[in-house]
């Protein structure tokens, strides 16, 4: 099947599935290559939704690396939504890259980001669509070699069989590095085999087909061993380097709103807090900081790079990042002026100065996030989350008096230890932050209470432990939610149980899973991590049809035995696991890597040799911004006018605000912003497009200190906007005129009569009336019976037969309006006229 031929089946599709503007592409920033000039093309998978892969920083990463080489080519590919999936079945169409519209088959490389173990239905998704076989072992030469990173892949033996390899620890440490061995490779031989085997010899890379699973001695789950002289054991790879490591600034943005819409960098990687139930500390251990004069600078470049209106500094402990303070002052200087708001990830409540809470909400208030995890110091002590009630009273107690209303606060449930006691103490301390808050606002605050089950994770010290049972964790839960259901500001999600014991299985899963995996999804798992996608009863029947009991991977284990994940190195030892997994069990407190000199605990292997210290004096001046035009001292109105067409129709009003509003950030047009908490850019919108038309003269108006040039402005826009996106013209209007809905008379909008739909609907009526008239006189037909009985707001509809199009015009009121596409189904039968149809001017007063 041609590419043109296949663009416009996708383009046929996309009006019958939800937010079509997540598989168009034509985004800010993004990289599109002449596939044919690339030595070796990367399909970058993220297996989730495509708002939530726009939000991992590491396929950013990666994504600009890979392109930043001159003979290799990245691009990008989401798991569809079931909708989207249903229609490329139904159309037999593969799934292709974002970019240039590849098929997933004719890459070289597909590399997944397994973030999390219930994405695990999904690559089977993005496999199968991409015409890949499923399985590692089915896969010829012609395939492209399936490879993942990621935290999941710690424990990779769940998913083992249906990847090439993995690549443990740092990406951009070693990604690249396998592309380029495999590209030699390549040029080499094409015996996968022969390839594989040279692949494991990299450091960090697990080539699954080099193992064997086998049952150790007083063990239930399978562990691995090498044969054919493969290294006993992967050790993962660490950045070292870490202070100045890449970070993209010309990171795509997004066209429609996803879960982290903002430039965020990472400030530090790792954490020096060894709490006993996370698995991150292991996994990106040691604890490594970036310099904060690299960090201001990358932010400041990024921000003008990009057009975003919001930024953040994150990290597993961000608190804990030594020149934290400096760093947020340094940026607010600048930030505030430009009405950027700055947040921060996982704020530990220690140590969390008076002076960051209240530099940080200088330009909006959003929710203040806690994480206690535990409700009581004893358990807290058990978890090794060096915090006391004090700590939290007085992180509160700053927010409080900054003005925040909005607490959100993380709890478990389930851990080690836990008694009846520990989870009152949540319920107390709920009950005393209400108290706090409502004697520093003179009101209750908002606090919303993220509830999870403790799950034992590998590579930690809790990874023996057993998961609680299900019905005792299901009490625990609704004996929080009674207690609290009587407190109406208090609001309560809490993660489904069912879902985290579906996590736990697969956390601590061996090879065995597998076939459970590969049969639930064909009984149709997808998106198990979604509530409302989730089917418990589809995994319950399939552990039952498979004959794995999912129990066996949530029993206590034993501490002797070889387990499933061994073979993989994270640089933690062992025997500091289970020391610590001792000391918690007396309740007793480690230090953290900041309170001890490096290799005082013995916990990990790395040396002392990272980089952590630097100037705290942050070298980096304040961006000098350039605006278009000549500052004045009156204010500006102004009345823009531009084009909404290809891709762009597919963008929704709301996200078509962020694109205006970021392409004049990036443009260096100073528009006049609102005031409050939540400052936005002042943009009056003419009435929005339905969802897929096409604009030819759409208009907005904003207002500005600057005297603008029209020809400057529409130049230096149309070189900062997405395909799309063309401006067209600009004007002043006089500060006393009506508002721009007030001044809209007319709209006139036209319909395609050589569109493919509209011809069917001629032709059923050519049929049933037995009629031999061409297109344009059967529509003057079809027109003229509607308009015997002219709807109010309809001027004229009209046939303009030099272009086949009936041209509709309509007039306008802001109080009632009558829709063009409901003119079309009224005439033509058609349900998505939208995508056929164009608003091709507005007439004002």
């Amino acid at each position: 099947m041609s590419d043109i031929r296949t663009r416009n089946l996708l383009e046929k599709i996309l009006p019958a599935v939800k937010k079509p503007g997540r598989y168009t592409g034509a985004e800010w920033n993004e990289v599109r290559k002449d596939p044919a000039l690339a030595k070796i093309k990367v399909a970058l998978a993220f297996p989730d939704v495509y708002e939530i892969g726009m939000s991992y920083l590491g396929q950013k990463i990666l994504y600009s690396l890979i392109n930043a080489h001159p003979s290799f080519l990245a691009e990008r590919v989401f798991a569809p939504w079931p909708d989207f999936e249903q229609e490329l079945r139904k159309h037999r169409l593969p799934l292709r890259s974002l970019e240039n519209g590849i098929p997933l088959a004719d890459f070289d490389i597909l590399g997944f980001s397994l973030l999390y173990e219930l994405n695990y239905s999904n690559i089977l998704t993005i496999l199968d669509l991409g015409g890949i076989p499923l399985r590692a072992r089915d896969r010829e030469p012609r395939h492209p070699l399936v490879i993942a990173g990621g935290p999941a892949v710690f424990n990779p033996e769940p998913v083992a069989g249906f990847f090439d390899l993995f690549l443990v620890g740092d990406g951009e440490e070693a990604f690249l590095e396998i592309v380029e061995k495999y590209s030699e490779l390549k040029s080499r031989t094409s015996n996968r085999e022969d390839i594989l085997k040279e692949l494991a010899g990299i450091p960090g890379v697990y080539v699954p087909s080099l193992y064997e699973p086998y049952l150790p001695a007083g063990s239930s789950l399978l562990a691995v061993k090498p044969k054919n002289a493969a290294p006993a054991a992967v050790r993962k790879r660490v950045l070292r380097s870490f202070s100045h490591s890449y970070f993209p600034v010309n990171i795509i943005v997004p066209n429609i709103q996803v879960v982290f819409d903002r430039v965020a960098i990472e400030v530090a990687r790792g954490c020096p807090e060894k709490c006993r139930f996370c698995q991150a500390t292991s996994l990106y251990a040691p604890f490594r900081v970036k310099d904060p004069s690299f960090v201001v600078e990358k932010l400041f470049q990024s921000l003008h790079a990009t057009g975003y209106e919001d930024a953040s500094l994150f990290s597993l402990s961000v608190s804990d990042y030594p020149y934290l303070g400096e760093t947020i002052k340094t940026l607010m200087e600048s930030l505030e002026k430009d009405h950027v708001s700055l947040s921060l990830s996982s704020l530990r409540p220690k140590g969390l100065s008076a002076d960051i809470v209240r530099n940080i909400i200088k330009v909006r208030k959003t929710g203040f996030t806690l994480v206690p995890e535990a409700g009581s110091e004893r358990l807290r002590c058990v978890i090794n989350k060096s915090l006391t009630d004090r700590d939290i009273w007085d992180a509160a107690a700053n927010a409080f008096r900054e003005g925040w209303k909005l607490l959100k606060l993380y709890f478990m449930i389930g851990l080690p230890t836990e008694r009846e006691e520990d989870i009152r103490e949540i319920i107390t301390l709920i009950e005393k932050m209400t108290a706090l808050g409502r004697e520093i606002l003179s009101s209750p605050p908002r606090i919303n209470i993220s509830l999870s089950s403790f799950i034992p994770k590998p590579h930690t010290p809790f990874q023996w432990a057993a998961m609680e049972d299900e019905r005792s964790l299901f009490e625990k839960q609704l004996t929080i939610k009674r207690s609290l259901k009587r407190m109406g500001h208090v609001q309560i999600k809490a993660q489904p149980i069912e879902s985290s014991i579906l996590e736990a299985v697969f956390s601590r899963g061996d090879r065995r899973l597998a076939d459970v995996l590969e049969r639930a999804w064909s009984k149709g798992a997808r998106f198990d991590s979604w509530r409302d996608h989730f089917q418990w009863k589809n995994w319950v029947e399939t552990f039952e049809e498979t004959g794995v009991d999912p129990d066996v991977y949530r029993r206590e284990l034993d501490r002797q035995t070889a387990l499933p994940w061994d073979h993989i190195e994270t640089g933690i030892g062992k025997r500091f696991l289970l020391d610590e997994l001792g000391r918690a069990l007396r309740a007793e407190n480690s230090p953290s890597c900041l309170e001890t000199s490096c290799g005082q605990c013995r916990g990990c292997d790395f040396g002392a040799d990272i980089e952590r210290e630097f100037n705290e004096k942050i070298n980096v001046g304040h961006p000098q911004k350039s605006f278009l035009g000549q500052k004045t001292e009156s204010v500006h109105r102004y009345q823009v006018f531009y084009a909404k067409q290809g891709p762009s129709r597919f963008i929704s009003h709301n996200d078509l605000f962020n694109i205006l509003q970021r392409s004049f950030k990036r443009a260096g047009v100073d528009a006049l912003y609102s005031k409050g908490f939540h400052p936005k850019m002042q943009m009056s919108l003419v009435p929005a497009l339905p969802l897929g038309m096409t604009g030819n003269e759409e208009s907005f108006e904003f207002k500005s200190f600057y005297d603008l040039d029209e020809k400057d402005f529409v130049s230096g826009l149309n070189r900062n906007v997405p395909p799309g996106i063309l401006f067209l013209g600009l004007k002043i209007i006089e500060a006393g005129a009506p508002s721009l809905t007030e001044r809209i008379a007319a709209m006139v909008y036209a319909l395609d009569l050589n569109a493919e739909d509209i011809k069917k609907a001629l032709d059923r009526w050519r049929e049933e009336k037995q009629w031999t008239g061409n297109d344009a006189e059967i529509a003057a037909i079809l027109v003229r019976d509607y308009l015997t009985a002219k709807p109010e707001l309809v001027k004229e509809i009209a046939i303009d037969r030099a272009s086949n199009r009936v041209i509709i015009h309509i007039a306008f009121t802001p109080q009632k309006s009558l829709r063009p596409q409901d003119i079309v189904k009224h005439i033509f039968g058609l349900e998505h006229a939208v995508y056929i149809m164009s608003r091709e001017k507005i007439f004002y007063i």
